[in-house]
């Protein structure tokens, strides 16, 4: 067993800016980890390091010229430091190394960082997000008398406890007895690592009695996912590299995280087998489905860097392999033989479709009301009754549009019978009889019939009629020859239950089915009333009982650990609040390296005194962030989870000639690369910023009575709605972010009850 660890200066540099180090789902990590405890001997970690053991402790170093003068001591023994589950443990670890750096430094610490008056304690709070508070305890000057006299003061930094009690750091003092060892055992580290170090190269030689950390250079990652398959592969995660090799040979479930690398998981995934297939000379024909045209393209543009052997340009009439990126919708009019025009189909991606959507349901709610309201209202649930008549009409057609979505399309399959005996949705509208569920279904009616007028479908229309001509035996006698032999799905919690019962019937054979799709339940906008099982169940029914492979990934590579505690509180909130709300960050980490983490700030709630300077602020601070984070204005996103703002935002920016781009339907990179090309900044509301990925992030208008919206006629069954939405919708927002989140609220409000506890934890700053 370990006892201490000593820990060098340069070797605390070099594995703060590893990034494999970050995370136990790394090799490098994971057996790095193993080591600290004693569970391996010599393993490979990263670039060399210099290991020297004994009277159990490990000493590490790394040579960067000279040798290490400043040291930092684990004791292991007395702390437990590394007894918490893996992630924490290497978490707590690198969190520790990093303050180590900055008191050494003489830096400015965080708020979970504290140097404790009168002592010469200093206090590490690693886990910010969590309600009971585990602390570090570090000693600044152990040993200070023996230190002193041999001129090594404020050298020496000793972590000796760790967990969720509190003490008297005046009166505590540390047990000295591993510190003591280590002091005296330094002197012998350092003849060893000279030993072995040649001066002229600087490389390590082998020697006895020492290990060698030797981690590969694996080059400098950054962020984009424009790379060849070949370098992805070295920077995938263990969990990440498990799920890309798995054979098509059962469903297959991705979940993490937003910026845990799902969708690009999916794209060397089938990458890796078509290639697998191209190798052995064998026929395989794959299908990626995607929600939206706008992520579609998205998807071809990276594929087309990823895939060099070009399978998503192949015809599959004459190559034996060949890969179809679409969208449900294109894959249905292929399969229907029929083509279906722009001008019939509703694209409820785009924000002037949804409000198309929107307004058809609105002209269908206000018939009914009006023509047929005072029929229905002696059979109507008092409370139903009341909320139609004094809740805004426009919250009610919201929620019209949710329940007709969810419910009676993509549960009910249109069927009025079948929709009297599905539950009603945990937040929606709340039916409590037959007559309830009877008038929204008129309402649905009077909708379907203006569609029709207007010569319109919505997408499941399609779906319906695609499933109609699929599950007949003309199609499963085709589907062996027009069928692939793998289907993959991204985000598959922006499909209804309806949409994703299509899948299964594209592949060439009916079970085990070959499918593998990407989840983040978090990410759906509302209460789809699903949970894991039933999208399992709907994607591969006749392999439920089997099981679906899974790989969830809880390292987070596109936010900061600030941004990621955020995320982690607001979906936190939401999980108490909500029965069926997701939380995928329950042991999610970032796995930003000490570098990137000093573009880093905590997030921040600014005030304004009036909507007026809302708008006004929100450009302010993305010109302040622009200039701070040397970044393109493109890569700052302005966005707000009201449309009212969202206008006043686009206005106000063609009124002052600034220039930028506004979002209309979600995750459209096309026109982020547009706004990169030309340097304009990206305003856009938060159901359209999915997929995208930003330096900052301004979110306008994130105060109390407008996130969620405030029910006027005090109903609970719309309340819980609104609150439902808004937590979505401001994890989505806020999980875009690299760097910097930034709030923005009127200060007669006050800040949203949904970021509150937030506030309170530390984690938004008050300015």
């Amino acid at each position: 067993m370990v006892k201490y660890v000593v820990i060098g200066l340069n070797a605390v540099e070099n594995f703060i800016q590893d990034r494999f180090a970050q995370s136990v789902e790394f090799d490098e990590g994971k057996a790095l980890l193993a080591f600290l405890r004693g569970e391996v001997g010599n393993v490979k970690i990263g670039s060399e390091y210099l290991i020297f053991e004994k009277d159990g402790g490990v000493f590490i170093d790394s040579v960067a010229g000279n040798l290490s003068e400043k040291f930092l001591v684990i004791d292991l023994e007395q702390s437990q430091i590394l007894a918490q589950a893996d992630n924490d443990s290497l978490f707590s670890f690198q969190k520790l190394l990093r303050f180590a750096k900055k008191l050494w430094s003489g830096l400015s610490l965080t708020y979970s960082e504290r140097m404790i008056p009168g002592s010469s304690k200093a206090i590490l709070f690693p886990y910010r997000y969590k309600p009971q508070p585990y602390r570090i305890v570090i000693e600044r000057e152990p040993w200070s008398d023996r230190l002193l006299k041999r001129e090594q003061g404020g050298n020496w930094l000793l972590a000796y406890k760790a967990g969720h009690e509190s003490g008297d750091a005046n009166r505590e003092e540390a047990e000295l007895t591993n510190f003591r060892k280590a002091f005296e055992n330094i002197s012998f580290a350092k003849r060893e690592f000279l030993e072995i170090v040649s001066l002229q190269t600087g490389r390590p030689k082998s020697s006895s009695g020492m290990a060698i950390l030797n981690l590969e250079d694996r080059g400098q990652f950054q962020g984009s996912l424009h790379r060849r398959y070949e370098d992805w592969i070295p920077l995938l995660t263990a969990k990440q590299s498990e799920f890309v090799s798995t054979p098509f040979d059962q469903p297959a479930r991705i979940e993490g995280a937003a910026g845990t690398g799902k969708t690009l998981s999916l794209i060397l995934k089938v990458i890796h087998a078509l290639r697998a297939a191209d190798a052995a000379k064998r026929e395989f024909h794959a299908v990626f489905v995607t929600h939206s045209d706008a992520t579609r393209l998205a998807i071809e543009e990276v594929a087309s860097v990823v895939d060099k052997d070009g399978f998503s340009s192949r015809d599959r009439a004459v190559d034996q392999q060949s890969l179809k990126i679409c969208t449900l919708s294109e894959l249905c009019n292929t399969v229907l033989r029929t083509s279906i025009s722009e001008s019939e189909l509703i694209d409820r991606d785009a924000m002037e479709s949804k409000e198309t959507q929107l307004l058809y349901i609105s002209e269908a709610f206000d018939a009914v009301m009006r023509d047929s309201f005072d029929s229905h209202s002696r059979f109507l649930s008092q409370d139903f009754a009341k909320g139609l008549k004094d809740r805004d009409a426009w919250k009610t057609v919201e929620m019209l549009q949710h329940e007709i979505s969810v419910l009676i399309k993509g549960r009910a399959g249109e069927n009025l019978d079948t929709y009297k005996k599905l539950p009603s949705l945990s937040y929606g509208l709340d039916q409590k009889n037959d007559a309830d569920k009877g008038f929204v279904f008129t309402v649905f009616r009077k909708y379907q019939e203006f569609l029709r007028d207007a010569g319109q479908f919505d997408t499941d229309d399609v779906v319906l009629s695609a499933i109609g001509q699929l599950d007949t035996p003309i199609w499963r006698r085709r589907r062996l020859r027009d069928g692939y032999d793998a289907v993959l799905i991204d985000e598959t919690h922006l499909f209804n239950i309806n949409e994703l019962h299509m899948f299964h019937y594209f592949t060439r054979e009916e079970g085990p089915y070959p499918i593998a799709y990407s989840v983040d339940r978090s990410q759906a906008v509302g209460d789809r009333g699903w949970n894991t099982k039933e999208i399992d169940y709907s994607i591969s029914p006749a392999d439920s009982s089997a099981g679906t492979y899974s790989a969830r990934i809880e390292t987070v590579f596109r936010s900061s650990p600030e941004i990621v505690n955020l995320a982690f509180s607001i979906v936190s909130s939401g999980a108490t609040l909500f029965t069926n709300f997701d939380n995928p960050l329950v042991n999610a980490a970032s796995g930003f390296t000490e570098e990137e983490e000093r573009l880093a700030r905590d997030p921040a709630y600014i005030e304004v005194p009036n909507e007026g300077a809302l708008i006004d602020a929100a450009f302010e601070r993305a010109e302040i962030l622009h200039k701070e984070l040397g970044c393109p204005r493109s890569d700052i996103l302005i966005v707000s989870l009201d449309g009212n703002l969202v206008k006043e935002l686009s206005d106000k920016a063609a009124d002052s000639n600034k220039p930028y781009v506004l979002l209309e339907r979600r995750g459209d990179q096309k026109l982020i690369e547009t706004a990169r090309a030309t340097g304009r900044l990206v305003i856009g509301h938060a159901d359209y910023v999915g997929g995208l990925e930003f330096a900052a992030v301004i979110l306008v208008g994130v105060d109390d009575g407008r996130v969620p919206p405030v029910d006027h006629a005090n109903d609970l069954s719309s309340k819980n709605f609104l609150t439902y939405v808004s937590h979505n919708r401001l994890y989505v927002a806020v999980s875009r972010a690299k760097y910097r989140v930034e709030f923005l609220g009127e200060q007669a409000r006050g800040p949203s009850k949904i970021i509150e506890p937030a506030i309170k934890a530390g984690l938004i700053s008050m300015d």
